[in-house]
């Protein structure tokens, strides 16, 4: 999902490119949109950038705050991994108040894909996806992965990765 509603308003997650820069730049940025429900008004915040891949980009949300995630490239050498950065994001001021990569360990795969979640609780968030290579910490093997952040709204509780395949 690249839009979640909630409390009023609607949160949408886009990729904008940046103009004149080559090789080319995208930022991931988060968008409030200006709706009358929403009591907060319009508002938007660039969550960080992607040299070279667009990324792909998911959001979640709730009362407790906006889930966001997206798959990142930080340089242009073939050599450099795709990450995916989960950001916790105040729904209020849409202030970044926690951030944690995704990555593959010491960068030999990529992290390709990913889909955010909050579970049924209310404060449980899951990132799943596609990956190539071992996630640090992660249990089972295969290529694709869950990463379950408890409480990830309230506290910075590490989390807990699972790969399948």
């Amino acid at each position: 999902m690249t839009s979640v509603s909630f409390g009023g308003c609607i949160f949408s997650i886009t990729a904008y490119p940046q103009s004149g820069v080559t090789p080319p730049a995208y930022d991931a940025k988060l968008i409030r949109q200006p709706i009358p429900s929403c009591p907060y008004g319009g508002g938007l915040v660039t969550l960080g950038t992607s040299v070279i891949l667009e990324p792909s980009r998911t959001v979640a949300g709730n009362s407790l705050g906006v889930a966001t995630a997206f798959t990142k490239k930080s340089s242009v050498s073939g050599s450099s991994p795709t990450t995916v950065t989960v950001q916790h994001v105040d729904p209020a001021t849409l202030a970044i108040l926690r951030t944690a990569t995704i990555a593959v360990y010491l960068g030999a795969g990529n992290v390709e894909s990913a889909t955010v979640a909050v579970e049924a609780d209310g404060t449980t968030v899951t990132v799943s996806g596609s990956k190539t290579g071992v996630i640090y910490g992660e249990t089972g093997s295969g290529s694709h992965y869950t990463v379950t952040y408890p409480d990830f709204f309230t506290s910075t509780t590490p989390p807990t990765v699972a790969a399948f395949p």
